[in-house]
């Protein structure tokens, strides 16, 4: 079975995301380490769980997708690739960032 993506629609998605993080990468994990717990730094953060959080800054700063939208997909994403304590931290981070960034729900 061939483990290429067939879908045009998802290439061009994952395409976005990957060039578009890579592209703001500075920004975002700005915006990571800005609103990490007191004491915290990004090194400490999970591969996994500072992807989830890239593609979803990514998705609310520069996509403008609706931040529940793209709080919620992250989220359940760290539900299944994740630890059981990634949901609230990820949670945790984003809410703050959208508090931060004034983000509405357009």
């Amino acid at each position: 079975m061939s483990q290429e993506i067939q879908d045009e629609n998802v290439k061009e998605y994952l395409n976005d995301i990957l060039f578009g993080v890579s592209r703001n990468k500075e920004e975002i994990n700005k915006l990571i380490e800005e609103n990490l717990k007191e004491k915290w730094e990004i090194d400490r953060v999970s591969k996994i769980n500072l992807s989830l959080l890239k593609i979803a800054i990514y998705e609310m700063i520069f996509n403008k997708l609706p931040y529940k939208i793209a709080i919620n997909e992250v989220v359940e994403l760290a539900k299944k690739y994740s630890d059981e304590q990634a949901q609230s931290f990820i949670n945790g981070i984003l809410a703050s960032i959208v508090k931060k960034e004034n983000l509405s729900e357009e």
